[in-house]
């Protein structure tokens, strides 16, 4: 009898150790289940999160995109310019600046009355709304200074900024938007940005070729101190001269194209002896061929008297001096002015 409830005995007491060991078997099932099901939920809620938090940056950056874009195009500007001989170029000039983010073009045709006119080489269609162009100024346009005074004086209250550059000369800004870089606020002081130029040679091209300008010249580029400015809109009673403002009844600021303040000496002068075209540059153009550089010394410049025996000397010495003196160009340039180059370095 002992022997059997012995047995008994521990026949239960290993029963009991079963249903314990499987309960706590079920427990921990269960346990694991619901672990595993917290973690879902946790890597769910986590997961959630993590892309809510993505589009509010998503969110928060094309807003601040889009209030960027809107100051960019809050801002107009205006380019005025005077040309003489650019006929052929006068689309090639337009269509660029109207790329790089002008808003209008105000075009003063100094071209002799009775030849052809710069508005005959322009698509209206196409530029019509982008472009005004004067004609037959001569009775009251002398030269470029007045030319750049009419067209701020009579525009000043519609633009903000005012590029003031010749038709032989092309604003380059790098790595941004001409709109962003003239909203940036290095220059919230500044009333005038002077830019450098970078001269492009003849490229020891004598005739010419209608290729772009960038495709002919744009390869061998000479770094000048003289510069030019871009001019902020509504100021009252400006005068231009030549590459800069003459006189303001008030004080402005000249700045650098990074938007360095300038020195009271540099603020007149038209060169900047510190050369920095880190953030934009001119090209300019000066000479193209040697075949239209010589054409043009025939005419003369819109900046001065025509035929003025001192500045064409000065200028055909600038050629010389720039660009490759082949003895093919030598040759043409003595045949076509009828002079020897000899006597003009004399």
């Amino acid at each position: 009898m002992k022997k059997n409830k012995s047995k008994k005995n521990k026949f239960e007491t290993k029963s009991k150790l079963i249903k314990k060991s499987l309960s706590v078997q079920k427990y921990k099932k269960k346990y694991i289940q619901k672990n595993n099901s917290f973690k879902i939920l946790q890597f769910l809620y986590y997961s959630i999160y993590k892309i809510f938090f993505i589009f509010f940056l998503i969110f928060i950056f094309i807003k601040l995109q889009d209030q960027k874009i809107k100051k960019e195009n809050q801002i107009k500007i205006a380019l005025c310019t005077m040309g003489k001989l650019e006929n052929l170029y006068v689309e090639e000039y337009v269509n660029y600046y109207i790329k790089l983010g002008v808003d209008h073009l105000f075009i003063y045709d100094d071209n002799d009355i009775n030849t052809e006119k710069i508005s005959d080489k322009i698509n209206k269609k196409t530029y019509g709304k982008y472009v005004t162009i004067y004609e037959n100024i001569k009775d009251r346009i002398i030269n470029q200074k007045v030319a750049f005074t009419d067209c701020y004086t009579n525009n000043k209250d519609l633009y903000d900024w005012f590029i003031m550059f010749d038709m032989d000369e092309y604003l380059v800004i790098r790595n941004n938007s001409l709109k962003n870089y003239l909203s940036s606020p290095l220059f919230n002081q500044c009333d005038f940005i002077r830019i450098h130029w970078k001269i492009a040679t003849d490229n020891n091209l004598i005739y010419y070729d209608n290729r772009t300008l960038f495709e002919r010249f744009a390869k061998n580029l000479i770094k000048s101190t003289f510069t030019k400015s871009v001019i902020r809109g509504h100021i009252p009673n400006l005068t231009y001269g030549i590459h800069h403002i003459a006189r303001s009844p008030i004080r402005n600021i000249s700045c650098t194209n990074k938007g360095h303040i300038l020195k009271e000496k540099e603020q007149s002068r038209d060169g900047i002896g510190n050369i920095n075209t880190e953030m934009a540059y001119i090209i300019h153009f000066n000479y193209k061929s040697t075949e239209e550089f010589v054409k043009k010394y025939k005419i003369g410049y819109s900046n001065w008297t025509r035929n003025h025996n001192l500045v064409l000397k000065t200028k055909l010495k600038e050629y010389l001096r720039d660009n490759k003196n082949t003895k093919e160009k030598i040759e043409y340039i003595e045949k076509e002015l009828n002079i020897s180059i000899k006597d003009i370095w004399k």
